[in-house]
C-alpha cells in the first residue's frame, strides 16, 4: 500500500513539475489582430498587445487610411510580475503548447496568440475556434489583464 502511494506521488509531482516547467519557461505573450481590408477599401487596422515576465506591457495600433500607413500609436504599462505568472499559468493549463497553430478559417480579418519561451515561439490562430474553451479562456485572460492596466504614451 505504502509503495503504490508513493508511486502515485511521484507520478503527480512529475507531472506538477512538468507543467510548472513550461509556465516558468514563458518569457512573453502577444495577443494580436487586424482586419485585412485595406486592398479593397484602403483602411484597416493591426492591434497588439504583449506582456513580459519582467513586468511591461506594450500596445501597438497602425491603421491604414486611404491606402496610407498611419504612424503607429504606442502605449506602455507595468504590471506585477505575479500577473505574469497567472497569465502564464492560464496559458499553460488551457493547452497552449499542445494546439494545433492553425484550425478554421476567417476571411479579412486575424487574431493570434504568441508566446515566446526559452526554447522558442508559437503562434496560433485564434479566430474561427470559437468552440473551444481553453483558446477563450487564453485570449479573455489577456484582453481582460489589457483592461485593466493603465497605459501610457510610449514616447
Amino acid at each position: 500500500m505504502r509503495f503504490a502511494a508513493t508511486v502515485w506521488f511521484a507520478i503527480f509531482a512529475s507531472i506538477l513539475a512538468g507543467c510548472s516547467m513550461k509556465r516558468q519557461e514563458i518569457r512573453e505573450i502577444t495577443l494580436s489582430s487586424g482586419g485585412e481590408v485595406t486592398y479593397t477599401t484602403g483602411h484597416g487596422s493591426t492591434y497588439s498587445v504583449t506582456f513580459r515576465r519582467d513586468g511591461t506591457a506594450e500596445s501597438r495600433n497602425v491603421t491604414t487610411e486611404n491606402f496610407v500607413a498611419q504612424a503607429p500609436v504606442v502605449k506602455r504599462a507595468r504590471f506585477s510580475t505575479d500577473r505574469f505568472e497567472r497569465l502564464a499559468g492560464t496559458i499553460d493549463s488551457n493547452g497552449f503548447f499542445e494546439k494545433k497553430e492553425e484550425e478554421g478559417h476567417v476571411d479579412d480579418t486575424w487574431q493570434n496568440l504568441k508566446v515566446v519561451s526559452t526554447t522558442g515561439e508559437k503562434t496560433i490562430q485564434t479566430l474561427g475556434r470559437s468552440g473551444d474553451p481553453q483558446i477563450k479562456a487564453m485570449v479573455d485572460a489577456v484582453s481582460n489583464l489589457a483592461g485593466e492596466l493603465q497605459w501610457d504614451n510610449g514616447n
